[in-house]
């Protein structure tokens, strides 16, 4: 049994760093680990103890946690995943996005577990960490750069054609509201605005290179492990993931209607568009090279493509993974095949959020069609379904806030805010979080997308075993304690799946392992049980799967705290959009005539709080739920300000 003094798998510090006045310090892990379960849940305890009631997401008294998992740096399947989280731009509330990186790795070997940023600087910086040396630089000379132009003039400035760094674009320096932060050229930290809280820093970059090792405090069982559970990872299904990651999912999700088209009128692409832009066909035709992440168990769903013919012939660039091409291009009926490549490559080196930029562009397109803006509003484009020169345009704006941009950048909700005009129906967001996911037919994936504490999303509660072309019934029925989890129309036993899904993604985020590499896409692969297993070995503190699940429950509670003291919402925010709520699927697909049902919804929702032991009118946690998880002084706080359920 490993004693907190001899912290293993965990680099041992916390690093502090003021850009207003250049503090720089550090702090032991140790006083958080126990507690709070790596990355984000630590994160979430710092973000709940430090921000003032006053503060908001651009006020320098905000913080930007990037977090690097106990697990990262090891050989544990899939441990390649960084977390950062802040007070959202986007919501007002809890905001945490993670991504596969090498930086995360880096990191740990300089000797830090995470970086806790707050303060503005008053020029253009970056945060430079090598080893044991930490200082903040001149950034002036980067300042408008995109991030792939940044990650080459630092790499030759360096003399270092592998330094990892983590950058934001011109999108964050102009605080568009989803501005994201990336990893190298290509993976995005790409959810609830983390780039724009970067901007509003001043911080263009951080670097890290280091010559350290993480110590494991059993290696010999966490090796054995390690061997066990690579091993699951065989066949087809990995070989199908490994050659087209999300994008394999096209043919299924066009049959069972899940993709958004004309910004969620409909639930699949008309057949004759279909037909020309499977994505599975465009990365056999493209594919120039596999990109894979430290620790992927299933050799990397990373693609380098090269677009050899068409409109953007010439194009070479990482792959994009589903949600480009179903945020914006199924979503505005584009049908040149490569748009999903291109569109992804300009959003990640402007530097925003993919979901805004459909989000957005969906919303003012609908409103284009219903006649509610024309020409005169959006700087003389016309908006057209299918056209990618008028939305490759319309992204370029909104990084620049150009314009029709500059309400764009604010997101879909806060643009149907903006323009008034009876267009708010046509914004599809969940708790002003531009919505990718389509919520109709499948409901508790939806459930877990409109419950997300950070708006909506589907990682950190949504399960997919209702999506999934074949589904070993028997072992979903042990993943999530369920009879039907396959059942994708069922409401019975789906507040269930959502709360076990709850868990194992924040298992996940906070040990830092990819979810595409766990049960929360293959319940056949590493579930809660296997994490506990590698946790344990790798730092010696023996934790059963009982204790993870407290862990996260309580992370979950205190965002859910976070979320009640900084913004408004309650038990309508957990509610679907009005179009999954009021529209039938069209004619034309299996799932026509379906809309969700509200009676049957509240039900479910019911059922959910009471999982919880929260209060089901207002959605607001109980003195009972916060008391039993050790968080008496938070129900304290939560009754201060009339919100203890």
């Amino acid at each position: 049994m490993a004693r907190d003094s001899d912290l293993y798998a965990y680099a041992g510090k916390i690093l502090r760093v003021n850009l207003t006045n250049g503090d720089i310090r550090t702090e032991p892990t140790a006083k958080y680990a126990r507690e709070w379960l790596g990355a984000a849940g630590i994160a979430a305890k710092i973000l709940y103890d430090e921000l003032p009631q006053w503060v908001t997401p651009y006020d320098p008294a905000n913080k930007l946690i990037f977090g690097a998992g106990p697990l990262i740096g090891t050989t544990a399947p899939g441990a390649n995943k960084v977390n950062v989280s802040t007070l959202s731009p986007v919501t007002g509330g809890w905001g945490s996005s993670c991504s596969d990186s090498y930086f995360g790795g880096q990191l740990k070997c300089c000797g830090y577990d995470s970086i806790v940023i707050e303060g503005r600087a008053h020029m253009p910086v970056y945060l430079w960490i090598d080893n044991g040396k930490v200082e903040i630089r001149d950034a002036c000379h980067l300042w408008g750069k995109t991030t792939l132009e940044t990650l080459h003039l630092v790499r030759k400035e360096h003399s270092d054609p592998k330094l990892h760094i983590v950058s934001i674009g011109p999108a964050g320096e102009n605080l568009v509201r989803a501005a994201s932060i990336i990893q190298d050229e290509s993976r995005a930290f790409g959810r609830c605005g983390v780039g724009c809280v970067m901007g509003s820093k001043n911080l263009k970059f951080i670097a890290a290179k280091g010559k350290g090792s993480v110590k494991i405090a059993e290696p010999e069982r966490f090796l054995k492990a390690v061997k066990e559970y690579r091993g699951r990872y065989k066949g087809d299904s990995v070989e199908y993931f490994r050659r087209y990651g999300t994008l394999g999912a096209f043919a299924h999700k066009q049959k069972i209607c899940g993709i958004q088209y004309r910004n969620f009128q409909e639930a699949r692409i008309p057949d004759e568009i279909a037909k020309d832009i499977d994505t599975r066909e465009t990365c056999d035709k493209y594919r120039v090279a596999q990109v894979s992440f430290p620790g992927c168990a299933h050799g990397g769903c990373g693609r380098v493509m090269e677009i050899t013919e068409g409109p953007y012939a010439g194009l070479r660039t990482h792959a994009n993974q589903w949600e480009p091409f179903g945020s914006i291009q199924g979503r505005l009926g584009i049908a040149e095949p490569t748009f999903m490549v291109k569109a992804n490559a300009l959003c990640n080196e402007l530097g925003f959020d993919v979901d805004l930029a459909g989000g957005a562009i969906g919303w003012a397109m609908e409103c284009y069609e219903r006649g509610i803006i024309d020409e005169k509003d959006t700087d003389g484009l016309t908006l057209k379904w299918g056209d990618a020169g008028v939305t490759l345009e319309l992204i370029r704006k909104i990084a620049y806030r150009e314009g029709f941009g500059n309400i764009l950048a604010e997101g879909c909700a806060r643009a149907a805010d903006i323009l008034g005009r009876d267009s708010s129906p046509y914004a599809i967001h969940i708790k002003k979080q531009d919505l990718y996911e389509f919520l109709r037919g499948s409901n508790a994936w939806a459930l877990g997308v409109c419950t997300a504490t950070r708006g909506g999303g589907h990682t950190t509660g949504a399960p997919v075993a209702e999506q999934v072309p074949v589904l070993n019934e028997e072992k979903a029925k042990e993943v999530y304690g369920v009879d039907n989890a396959g059942d994708a129309r069922a409401y019975d036993g789906k507040a269930k799946m959502v709360t076990v899904m709850e868990v194992l993604h924040r298992v996940c985020n906070s040990l830092g392992v990819c979810i595409w590499n766990t049960a929360a896409w293959n319940v056949e692969w590493i579930d809660r049980p296997e994490l506990a297993e590698l946790y344990s070995a790798a730092t010696g503190w023996e934790t059963s799967v009982k204790a993870l699940e407290r862990l996260t429950t309580k992370q979950l509670n205190l965002e859910k705290a976070l979320n009640l003291r900084f913004t408004d919402f309650d038990r309508k925010d957990d509610m679907p959009t009005q179009r999954a709520l009021n529209d039938p699927v069209p004619e034309g697909s299996s799932l026509a005539g379906f809309k969700i049902d509200e009676a049957k919804w509240n039900k479910m929702l019911d059922e959910y709080y009471d999982l919880h032991d929260w209060d089901r009118e207002t959605s607001y946690p109980t003195r009972k739920a916060l008391s039993d998880l050790g968080l008496e002084s938070v129900a304290n706080d939560l009754e201060s300000i009339g919100k203890l359920g």
